[in-house]
């Protein structure tokens, strides 16, 4: 049963905005589907999905229109089992895995329907799971693609015989990815249905990031018996793609074999075929070890698993910084006129309304889902507030959090335990924390925030939303899957079979959320998410900008790392304007240069330092002689464009037809002088040639010669902390 508070209200006061004539990736448009005598493909004009007709309908490529690899997919995507061989009928196991294996795609004339286009297709898909040879195995599949805007909710049965099938292993998921996916990132299983702190996501239990490179490097593969609830591979900085599991977890854990821990999750380096081979087991059982069931499982009946493919949306073009600053009200005094027109000459493009916490320690803060927030005569500061920041053309948007309700609302003592997050058997709110206790979005708390937000933009002239705690959690709650508090043990604790039925976690909703949003602010509203630990294609298609690395990384004291180890969640792929958190990951007392190194670092990787210090606002100038940046194909660190003579430095370009600039940053506190050799025919837009080039320095343009610069290269001298701009025109 789902507990729904003002679900009429919050559904009628969505905004149905017209669409523009050039919507930006973050606003839905229609997805076509085109039938062809082999494929079947679902595309927008950001990207396309293909299924293979004549190989169990099974996706065979992913390709984004602004990426780089042709096909995300260097192998379909497989399901498939292995049967459990009659005994003594093989000689050895390895060949009880080449003539045992079925596989959708062995099926040569699937069962393959469409919706046709919309603002949503569902592809359905019914194949039978077959040996090489066409063999059937008495098992099929029947599986439901429904593509949204960025990802795909999957929904695959596994449908046995009258007769059970013993079955050694099933594969609801395999395949090889392009070899460029080299960076990894995935959301442990185990940890959150062991750990009952409320904060067990934190501490690296959200991501962990890793690299597999194939071919290249002596990486290790990621293997676990706990099906993340999460995993990402990404061409850092360019595209990727993501996986993740629905709500009901007990599919994974205890639906084959009702124990967790026979799964298997993997993904490792492939050489022939080159790529990175990902493979998601249900149940992987072996007679080398000493597991229940003795090495098999019975499948009879149908089985079903639910996830989702996301993708991100990519525009294909650099971004303007996305420099932001917050204010609150402090003790009746709020943000000056002064303050807010300076926030605009140093190019700051957002204000948000962040005060969720008693931070000054006068009582005057926005508590969780309370309205109004605050005495009459400060919400008339309030409204005067977005009307100046209106006034010097910046966006402004509150804050609001997915996750928490404060406890003096009535709310919360009308339903607190109802939408409330449980992480064991017992309810645990966190009654003294000023902040707000965890509510679960898989539950009338979705209705509410809904609400809540409508009736926040409904009464300011707010341009959208701040969402913080944009990330799905754990929750024990009976109440969000339709069971009585007590209804399986007959006492208040639950115990360990019925936390095997009632765990979950809140990720359709939270999609749900992010797509209401969208639609909710517009076409020209903005959408701001905090996912620190959490980056996500399809949450983050439908946002404007995003917020990260506040917490749980090591600190820096000494010095920022280069570009090419920061972390995945750094600059993720590129799809949005995103911003790193300084205060989260800056040692305290650390070296005044380590901000400006943090500074030169973002400008590096086309990301913002977050809130927007002194020291990016001044350093960011340097891009002012570029005009608007989306006009540009942007390449970091990675770039060929541009050769250094010293590896105490880093590049960045941007070009566009008939002319590039490029960045040149000294990581190292001394001066230095380096070479700077330009491949014209590498940039991100080529040239043919270079006619003219040019060094800005102090405030105006000097020449350099641009055949010495494209050919043995020009002498440069870079300052301590320091970086230069170089034009060059065709």
């Amino acid at each position: 049963m789902r507990y729904s508070l003002f679900v009429v209200a919050a559904c009628s006061a969505t905004v149905s905005a017209a669409q523009p004539a050039a919507p930006r990736a973050w606003w839905p448009d229609t997805i076509e589907v085109t039938r062809a005598e082999r494929t079947l493909a679902v595309s927008t004009r950001y990207w396309l999905f293909e299924h293979d007709l004549e190989r169990g309908g099974a996706i065979a490529r992913i390709r984004l229109t602004h990426g780089r690899a042709a096909n995300l997919l260097v192998r379909p995507i497989e399901t498939a089992v292995q049967l459990a061989s009659p005994p003594n009928e093989l000689a050895s196991e390895r060949e009880a895995m080449t003539r045992l294996i079925f596989s959708d795609l062995s099926d040569r004339a699937p069962r393959v329907t469409d919706s046709g286009p919309g603002p949503s297709v569902t592809v359905t898909v019914e194949a039978a799971l077959a040996d090489t040879a066409g063999s059937p195995s008495g098992l099929r599949t029947r599986t439901t693609y429904e593509y949204r805007w960025g990802y795909v909710r999957i929904r695959k049965e596994l449908i046995a015989g009258p007769q059970p099938a013993r079955v050694r292993h099933f594969k609801v998921l395999g395949t090889v990815l392009d070899p460029s996916l080299t960076d990894y990132g995935y959301r442990p299983g185990i940890r959150e249905m062991m750990d009952p702190e409320l904060f067990s996501w934190r501490g690296g239990q959200i991501r962990r990031w890793g690299k597999i490179r194939p071919g290249t490097h002596f990486d290790l593969p990621m293997r676990t018996r706990q099906i993340p609830l999460y995993a990402v591979f990404a061409n850092r900085g360019v595209e990727g793609i993501e996986w993740f599991v629905s709500d009901d977890l007990y599919q994974w854990d205890y639906q084959l074999t009702g124990e967790p821990g026979t799964g298997y999750f993997e993904a490792s380096a492939s050489t022939d075929p080159l790529g990175v081979a990902v493979a998601i087991y249900p149940v992987i059982l072996s007679t080398r070890y000493e597991l229940p069931k003795g090495g098999n499982v019975a499948l009879q009946g149908t089985y079903r698993f639910a996830y989702d493919l996301g993708i991100p949306i990519l525009e294909g073009h650099a971004w303007n910084p996305w420099l932001n600053r917050s204010y609150a009200v402090n003790r009746g005094q709020w943000v000056s006129e002064e303050d807010i027109r300076k926030n605009a000459e140093d190019g700051i493009t957002t204000m948000h309304l962040h005060n969720d916490g008693d931070a000054h320690g006068d009582g005057l803060f926005w508590r969780d889902g309370s309205y109004p927030p605050y005495p009459p005569e400060e919400m008339k500061k309030m409204d005067r507030v977005i009307a100046t920041i209106h006034k010097y053309g910046m966006k402004t948007a509150p804050y609001f959090s997915n996750h928490e309700l404060h406890q003096s609302t009535p709310e919360f003592a009308r339903y607190g335990t109802v939408w409330g997050r449980i992480v064991d058997d017992q309810a645990n709110l966190r009654p003294n924390d000023y902040y707000g206790a965890h509510m679960c979005l898989k539950s009338g708390w979705l209705d509410f925030l809904k609400f809540s937000v409508d009736r926040v933009l409904d009464n300011h002239a707010f341009d959208g939303t701040y969402y913080d705690w944009n990330l799905a959690m754990f929750c024990n709650n009976p109440l969000h899957v339709g069971k009585a508090w007590n209804g399986v043990t007959g006492e208040k604790g639950l115990g360990a079979a019925a936390i095997s039925e009632t765990a979950h976690w809140d990720i359709d909703e939270l999609i749900d959320l992010m797509e209401w949003t969208r639609r909710r602010v517009g076409p020209n509203g903005i959408m701001i998410l905090h996912n620190t630990l959490a980056p996500m294609f399809a949450t983050e298609n439908f946002a404007n900008y995003v917020v990260g690395m506040e917490f749980s990384y090591g600190k820096l004291s000494v010095s920022v790392p280069p570009p090419e180890e920061l972390p995945l969640e750094w600059d993720f792929v590129g799809a949005r304007p995103r911003a790193v958190i300084g205060y989260g990951t800056i040692a305290a007392g650390a070296p005044k240069r380590l901000r400006r190194q943090h500074a030169i670092a973002t400008l590096m990787t086309s990301v913002a330092p977050w809130p927007a210090s002194e020291e990016a606002v001044e350093l960011y100038k340097i891009l002012k002689p570029l005009g608007d940046l989306e006009q540009y194909r942007f390449e970091g660190w990675r770039n060929r464009a541009v050769l250094l003579s010293d590896r105490g430095t880093s590049s960045a370009v941007y070009s566009r037809s008939g002319e590039a600039y490029v960045l040149v940053a000294n990581l190292e506190e001394q001066a230095r002088s380096i070479t700077c050799r330009i491949r014209p025919a590498e940039l991100p837009q080529p040239l043919s040639s270079v006619r003219s080039a040019e060094l800005f320095r102090e405030g105006r343009w000097q020449r350099l010669e641009a055949a010495r610069l494209v050919s043995g290269g020009e002498t440069l001298e870079l300052g301590g902390d320091a970086v230069l701009l170089l034009r060059l025109k065709q």
